[in-house]
């Protein structure tokens, strides 16, 4: 009967109280991932802030011959080094970077203190009418033609390529680092521009279709996520009270599941988290092909510190959730040694 309560017991543990501890910890750190203040609001703060700075890097070396050896590209970025305004100079005319480093910030910085809970979920939207009128400027396309004086004439290879570009749009078009007519690519960039500015709305409204939130609702629903566990403890511990025969049996048939549930949620955010970064090389620069292969990792390493500011508020919720977990079920385990560790044997029957 012993062993057969022991079966039961670790069949409940292992296949729905450990998925359901594991699947839970994941749950919980993303979700107070998605719902952090830093995550939302603070990273994105400082990738603005650094945003003049990384474009200027950027130009710079993309000269560079040792680190982009693709000689297209490397004309592209010479071109855009003589032009007379540089890049930043162009953001801040036509309003971008002032938009970005006031509106912007001033908006993420409400979200922010919603999701802190100094403040009500009252109305919070972005205007990006600023933004649309700035792409719209033309001083953009000035800079544009500006830069393409900067590139040699074009052969009539380099031709054809400009025509192709001008019937098939510059979405994943490989430019060719040549002057074509300058009326022709006047034409493009302006119908480049109206259907960028024509897909973007005039505002994003943060919470949108939220009637009513309450003002403490976001503290309340970080205490219902860490509730969820009550699920998976109701099965470890169910299993475990059918497994043991003493206090000792049941607290280690209770910590050593709780301890292998934490310590597998904590290796897999922990691989996740630091293998993600290495993923990223590949993923979002898969056609870099089309146009060179020296670009993406010139752009990864130039927004490397940017990519580590993401991850690690997305992921360290989830290390610290299942942390946690990991110290529960230490705690239980150190408790089994001073648990007895065997039932009562059974009084003696009385002498005939």
């Amino acid at each position: 009967m012993s062993s057969f309560r022991k079966v039961i017991g670790f069949l409940i543990i292992v296949f729905v109280g450990l998925p359901l501890l594991f699947a839970i910890t994941w749950s919980v750190g993303l979700t107070r991932a998605a719902m952090s203040p830093k995550l939302v609001s603070e990273v994105p703060q400082k990738i603005i802030g650094a945003v003049p700075e990384m474009i200027d890097e950027f130009v710079r070396e993309g000269q560079n011959a040792d680190l982009v050896k693709d000689a297209e590209t490397r004309a592209w970025f010479q071109a855009v080094a003589k032009s007379p305004t540089p890049p930043r100079e162009l953001l801040t005319k036509i309003g971008i970077l002032p938009w970005m480093q006031g509106e912007l910030q001033d908006a993420l910085a409400k979200i922010g203190d919603v999701l802190k809970g100094n403040r009500p979920p009252d109305r919070i939207s972005i205007d990006l009418r600023p933004l649309k009128k700035a792409l719209l400027d033309p001083s953009v396309e000035d800079y544009i033609l500006d830069v393409l004086k900067n590139l040699p004439s074009c052969d009539d290879a380099g031709m054809r390529r400009w025509m192709e570009t001008g019937r098939d749009g510059l979405v994943h078009a490989h430019l060719p680092p040549c002057q074509p007519d300058l009326d022709a690519a006047r034409a493009v960039v302006r119908a480049e521009q109206a259907r960028i500015v024509g897909r973007m709305d005039d505002e994003v409204e943060v919470f949108q279709g939220a009637r009513f939130v309450p003002f403490e609702f976001f503290h309340v629903l970080t205490y219902l996520l860490y509730a969820l566990f009550i699920i998976p403890a109701i099965f470890i511990l169910g299993g475990a009270l059918v497994a043991a025969s003493s206090p000792a049996d049941f607290l280690r048939w209770s910590g050593i599941p709780i301890l292998i549930g934490g310590l597998s949620s904590l290796g897999l955010a922990l691989f996740v988290r630091n293998s993600a970064f290495y993923f990223l090389r590949w993923a979002p620069f898969r056609r870099a092909h089309e146009w060179s292969s020296d670009l993406g990792p010139l752009v990864l390493e130039k927004t490397r510190w940017a990519i580590r500011l993401v991850l690690e508020p997305l992921f360290n919720p989830v290390i610290a959730a299942a942390g946690a977990v990991c110290v529960v079920g230490l705690i239980f385990i150190a408790f089994s040694f001073s648990a007895r560790s065997h039932k009562n044997p059974a009084p003696p029957a009385p002498a005939a």
